[in-house]
């Protein structure tokens, strides 16, 4: 008996210090609890619907230098909100019921931060823009809502779009008319990765395709994706593997991708298709990138990395032989090259999209490649390549914002001594109003420039290459120059709270010709149009994507196109 009752007290002495040793945490915990600071801004009274709403809401706390992130807390709004008489109904419930919300954990793996990380501003912005970009997602917001000394609770808003939609559409531009229907979930099971199936049909050809995209394998942030094409013309295979400069602060990336590729291609002049050909393609690159330094907020990188470029053209036996059909030619190089920019952004609203919250850069991104493609590692000839291109703002408030940009590339052939395929760009662009009316302007202008193209590459104007008022290919030519004046409505309206619905007036004059003078269209003049648009995009589904209806009038052109044209068409800007 002594031996238990001495049992008995040992036990209870044990359970005592055990509880003491318990509640010593949490009553540090709930001191510390005392000392927090919570935020007046929370993610539970944010408005997603209102971008503006989501914009002002800043957090007013005080960080301290060298803070850590303790926690981050991620919120998950459904597809539809039932706490609103609105939306409250049988269908909306129902759909909510059927969504499998989106893994926290697919969430967690896009942020450019971790638990136990300092924090750093810019990578909460970033994280917010990464969010913003995905398919799966209406709308995002990252923000501070509590510090507690030198920890700081980080809290991650986000509302899921319905992602598994069967499509099925026609769209029309030129003249010409494209179906499609298809299966695709950009956000499988809740997971964050992208699968889907479809068949398309246009005016080249018809083919059935198949689809799969992982943005953050096993949870990290490799990317990895594949696609199978089965075409009237031909084929299509591709697949890629890549570790992207996934943050503005990442050091590195690494990229592998290849593409094997058959399909006919056709060749116009005077806006017709005079000849068809076969054009293969097979194509690989392996690629790697380190950030060497930065400074205020300016970052070099320098890349390097190797490429493989095969193009075989056969000509259709049923078609003439006209003298015309491209050369085969392979390009095998190594290249080294940078990437120099300007890390500061600006958010705001009706640019290019329908009451949603968009991230412009306020700044510069320069990236230049230069190669030597030699035959002793398989290519055709010796040739140097050069890639250039540069993006800068001009000025950016809230209610303006003006860009430009320049791009270039081309081979120069070392056995003729001549460039090959020379193409370069120089844009401006320049929006007025949006950020804080609901109309804006909007205006563009292009000029391109094109030296000794090859037979499979064209410059050309019309339809969607530009003056929607004219059949695609209308023109033709090694110059071009595109002018697009826009009168854009973002009016708040949301029908059923399931869509957008904006409006615009536009005209267009362009013009693509050749230096030497040859016959470059129809119609060899100045081409003008004006017209009106509807622009219709669903705040629930498909978010990232708009529908455009668009009515064109031709201002000149011959008697052979329409007097006017119906634009019919899917994209992801207004």
């Amino acid at each position: 008996m002594p031996n238990v009752v001495e049992g008995g007290v040992a036990f209870r002495r044990a359970l005592i210090i055990s509880g003491l040793v318990l509640m010593g945490p949490c009553a540090e915990a709930e001191l510390t609890r005392e000392d927090c600071v919570v935020s007046d801004v929370q993610p539970e009274a944010i408005d997603l619907d209102k971008p503006r709403d989501q914009l002002a809401r800043q957090s007013d706390l005080v960080i301290p230098e060298g803070a850590r992130v303790a926690s981050i807390r991620i919120i998950r709004r459904p597809i539809f909100d039932t706490s609103d008489p609105e939306q409250d109904n049988a269908l909306y419930r129902t759909l909510n019921t059927l969504n499998t919300p989106t893994w926290k954990s697919a969430l967690r793996s896009q942020l450019m931060f971790a638990e136990g990380d300092i924090y750093e501003p810019g990578l909460i912005s970033e994280s917010e823009r990464v969010l913003r970009q995905r398919d799966y997602l209406t709308a995002a917001w990252v923000g501070v809502t509590r510090v507690c000394g030198n920890e700081v609770e980080v809290s991650v808003l986000t509302r899921d779009t319905w992602t598994l939609f069967p499509s099925a559409g026609v769209s029309r531009s030129g003249g010409e008319n494209t179906t499609n229907l298809g299966l695709s979930d950009p956000n499988f099971i809740g997971s964050g990765k992208s699968l889907g199936i479809s068949y398309a049909k246009d005016p080249d050809r018809s083919g059935t395709s198949l689809f799969f995209d992982d943005p953050n394998v096993l949870g990290s942030h490799w990317q990895a994706g594949f696609s199978f094409d089965e075409r009237s013309d031909g084929r299509g295979r591709s697949a890629y593997l890549e570790r992207p400069f996934f943050s503005e602060v990442s050091n590195w990336r690494f990229g592998l991708s290849g593409i094997d590729d058959v399909r006919e291609e056709s060749r116009y002049v005077a806006a017709e298709a005079i000849a068809d050909y076969r054009r293969s393609q097979e194509f690989f690159s392996i690629d790697g990138g380190w950030r060497l330094g930065e400074r205020d907020d300016r970052q070099f990188r320098l890349l390097a990395g190797y490429r493989y470029d095969a193009l075989d053209f056969q000509r259709l036996p049923s078609e003439p032989d006209l003298g015309i059909l491209p050369e085969n030619r392979t390009l095998s190089y190594p290249w080294i090259g940078f990437d120099y920019r300007q890390n500061r952004f600006r958010e705001m609203t009706n640019l290019t999209r329908l009451q949603r919250v968009e991230d412009v850069r306020d700044g510069f991104v320069w990236r230049t490649e230069l190669g030597y493609s030699g035959s002793g590692l398989g290519a055709t000839e010796d040739r140097v390549v050069l890639n250039m291109g540069f993006e800068d703002a001009l000025f950016a408030t809230d209610a303006n914002y003006a860009s430009y940009g320049l791009s270039q590339s081309g081979t120069y052939r070392l056995d003729e001594d001549r460039v090959e395929n020379l193409v370069g760009t120089v844009s401006v662009q320049y929006f007025h109003g949006g950020a804080v009316r609901w109309n804006s302007w909007y205006t563009s202008l292009a000029f391109t420039a094109a030296h000794n193209l090859t037979a499979d590459q064209q410059l050309l104007i019309g339809g969607e290459n530009g003056l929607r008022g004219y059949p695609s290919e209308y023109q033709q030519g090694n110059r071009r120059v595109l002018w697009t004046l826009e009168r854009r409505y973002f009016p708040d309206w949301h029908p059923f709270k399931l869509f957008r619905v904006g409006g615009v007036l536009f005209t267009d004059v362009g013009r693509a010709w050749f230096t030497e003078g040859r016959n470059n269209g129809p119609d060899e003049g100045i081409l003008k149009d004006v017209g009106f648009g509807l622009r219709l995009a669903s705040s629930r589904i498909e978010v990232q994507r708009m529908l455009h209806l668009d009515f064109a009038f031709p201002l000149d052109g011959d008697d052979s196109i329409d007097d006017i044209q119906i634009l019919l068409r899917g994209s992801r800007q207004f």
